[in-house]
């Protein structure tokens, strides 16, 4: 991309993309020199509009964002089909798969099933199920329904989530807000920047910080359990040496604290909001990350893409072991890693071909240091580190091999390396793993345009997430094998009534084998990793969004997943075979829509609906299933709306939950349960140069 050239425009459009096509016109129309675009796709390495992307994918432009209210990912997650999730984030997954898979080993782990993004630097797993990854400053927000494998490598078997921030431009640029809400909420936010020498170097900064209360309270320590403190700040550099090439220096650095996020059950019902426990528990997640992205142009079709990133996290918790206020039991935690990562990429584009071909060198670790306390006293330890080493050499074809027909091709051959040393383990034997695992990801897809704006398109890839080693406290640190997905997918997207109405639909099956779970052990808390037989998972996802007038826009989506075990059966004899996958709605719809009243009033509403779906299986002395713990459905319905005081001064209000659904997410067979989020509510001022 020239900077140069392009960088205001892209930016302008990109945010504004999805925005109904009479208004973009109007907007349009008070700038000659300003043209919008459609929204472009970024995340699989290949530019394309939305409705020539075969994945299922949901695009949220900074124009949505704000519609919207959307303070983190989590508010993107709970109205996205095909997303389930939790209030906070500490569990949330993509067509039935947990974020962390389905071997979670809680924050010593480095795999997980969906990757996450943030302006080209994947972000740490403890980060996805910790941090609720404020969006403050975003521009888009692209969530992939599906595996990526053959293009994002580890760690996205599931799908992938590419976030992107403002980048500098050579115009002067500020914004800031602050806002209140219930529950003690409060923050403000800054960010702007603009040209350092002209032409050749801009920035920009963006600082945010938020916190609050908490809607749960610790009933025994008569306090609140789960305060929320985050703060967030990113330094972004532009560099243009010459015409044909473009240097971008990124330094990001965020701080995470939160409370308890459990509440428990009392007399067989829900205590809404309400925990007992005897320790001021905590988690607190400090990351650091450097980057650096060039693009050199070598000529109008050939681009030569360098991305370089390094993420440091330091981690600490202290957690109520027996999660009650009876025994003084403690967990502390402390765990350092480090996340570095290194891709050389070379693109090609002409009227009938785009392509790239790359490599890719990772190196991960985390070192950790677990301790359980009883009554003051050390019980056990439980310390060791992770190395994981990943190669790859990938690319991929678009050709337009003849009017309106192109066709997808592409390929990744990954290695992977996995040294688990464990120094100490209390509670069971401690010991040194060394396994590597490859793996050969094709994909290969046709796409077809029916008619103008109109495409139909399959597409068959490999999914794949390597196998480690157990690292969880008496598990034994036995290794496990890697797991494989086929993801066999037909799309339909389609505008009508001069791009009016805009439509996408993806119908998928996937054949799981060798699949990862993570299962406790019977009479003990400690887990062990299995190797399940075969699983599938059958699904629809559909997104509908209408411009009915020039200033109404109506919206609605609605996801359909099965995800079963076909075959399997435990060491210890717990057959799971023909059951759902714990977590996974088999049901989630939203419909919305906003409203604009010249350029000053936005009024946007979002009502979602999730089916209830299976939290823990219970078991006979054979084995065979005889019960289900279920969380409940439920119907949530959200406001927001911004009114412009001034051409500079906003002031805009919001309510999630507005009817203050009560409702279960984690139905447990034990006294600590998981809840949604109570009513919330808040305002907030903002500027805008």
């Amino acid at each position: 991309m020239n900077f140069k050239k392009n960088t205001i425009a892209l930016a302008v459009g990109t945010a504004l993309g999805l925005s109904p096509c009479v208004w973009a016109a109007e907007q349009a129309s008070t700038s000659n020199s300003l043209e919008l675009g459609p929204v472009m796709v970024t995340g699989e390495k290949i530019n394309r509009t939305l409705e020539q992307t075969q994945s299922s994918v949901v695009v949220v432009t900074a124009e949505q964002l704000r519609e919207h209210g959307d303070n983190d990912l989590v508010d993107v997650f709970a109205r996205t089909p095909g997303v389930y999730s939790q209030a906070g984030n500490e569990n949330w997954g993509i067509r039935g798969v947990p974020v962390s898979g389905f071997d979670d080993q809680g924050p010593a782990t480095l795999n997980g099933a969906v990757s996450v993004y943030v302006d080209g630097a994947q972000q740490p797993n403890r980060a996805l199920t910790l941090s609720p990854v404020p969006l403050w400053d975003a521009e888009q927000v692209e969530v992939f329904l599906g595996p990526q494998s053959t293009t994002q490598g580890r760690n996205s078997l599931a799908g992938a989530v590419v976030i992107q921030t403002r980048n500098p431009t050579f115009e002067p640029s500020f914004s800031a807000q602050t806002n209140v809400g219930n529950y003690g909420e409060h923050g403000a936010a800054v960010a702007g920047g603009g040209a350092i020498i002209d032409d050749k170097i801009a920035g920009r900064i963006a600082v945010d910080y938020s916190e609050g209360d908490g809607y749960i309270r610790n009933t025994a320590l008569n306090d609140d359990a789960n305060p929320r403190r985050t703060s967030n700040t990113r330094g972004k550099l532009l560099i243009l040496p010459n015409d044909d090439t473009d240097v971008l220096l990124t330094y990001a650095h965020s701080e995470h604290r939160q409370g308890d996020r459990s509440t428990m059950r009392v007399n067989g019902r829900p205590s809404y909001y309400d925990i007992s426990s005897n320790t001021k528990a905590f988690d607190n997640l400090k990351q650091d990350t450097l980057s650096a992205k060039v693009d050199y142009r070598l000529n109008d079709a050939w681009t030569l893409t360098s991305l370089t990133a390094n993420t440091r996290t330091t981690y600490s918790a202290r957690l109520d072991f027996d999660q009650t206020a009876d025994d003084n039991q403690v967990t502390l935690r402390k765990q350092d890693g480090d996340l570095f990562s290194q891709e050389l990429r070379l693109n090609y584009t002409s009227d009938t071909l785009k392509s790239f071909v790359g490599a890719y060198y990772g190196h991960n670790t985390n070192n950790f240091h677990d301790r359980l306390l009883f009554d003051n006293a050390l019980f056990g330890t439980v310390k060791g580190d992770t190395r994981i080493e990943n190669k790859a050499l990938f690319g991929e074809v678009n050709w337009t091999f003849a009017p309106r027909w192109t066709l997808i091709t592409g390929l990744r051959y990954d290695h992977e390396s996995n040294d688990t040393d464990i120094d100490q383990d209390d509670f069971s034997s401690a010991g040194q793993v060394s396994k590597s695992f490859d793996a050969l990801l094709p994909k290969l897809g046709i796409d077809h345009e029916l008619a103008a704006d109109q495409y139909l398109g399959f597409m068959v890839q490999k999914g794949y997430r390597g196998g480690g080693v157990n690292v969880r406290a008496g598990g034994g640190h036995q290794a496990y094998d890697p797991e494989y997905t086929t993801n066999y997918e037909l799309s339909y997207r389609g505008s009508f009534f001069d791009k009016s109405l805009r439509t996408r639909a993806n119908l998928y099956y996937t054949d799981w084998k060798d699949q990862q779970v993570n299962i406790r052990r019977d009479g003990s808390n400690f887990s062990q990793i299995y190797n399940a037989g075969r699983s599938d998972i059958k699904g629809l996802e559909v997104f509908v969004e209408k411009d009915l007038t020039e200033q109404l826009t109506l919206n609605a989506g609605g996801a359909y997943t099965d995800g079963k075990y076909k075959d399997f059966v435990t060491g210890d004899g717990q057959d799971r075979s023909g059951e759902s996958f714990l977590y996974s709605p088999k049901y989630k719809v939203s419909v919305g829509g906003t409203y604009r009243l010249d350029d000053r009033l936005t009024f946007a509403t979002d009502v979602t609906y999730q089916s209830a779906a299976p939290s823990e299986y219970e078991f006979d002395a054979s084995g065979k299933v005889v019960n289900e713990r279920r969380s409940d459905n439920y119907v949530l319905v959200n406001f927001n709306t911004e009114y412009k005081v001034t051409q500079n001064v906003a002031v805009s209000a919001y309510v999630k939950n507005a009817f203050d659904k009560q409702y279960v997410t984690n139905n447990r067979n034990d006294d600590i349960i998981d809840v949604g989020a109570p009513r919330t509510v808040g305002m907030v001022l903002r500027y805008d140069l």
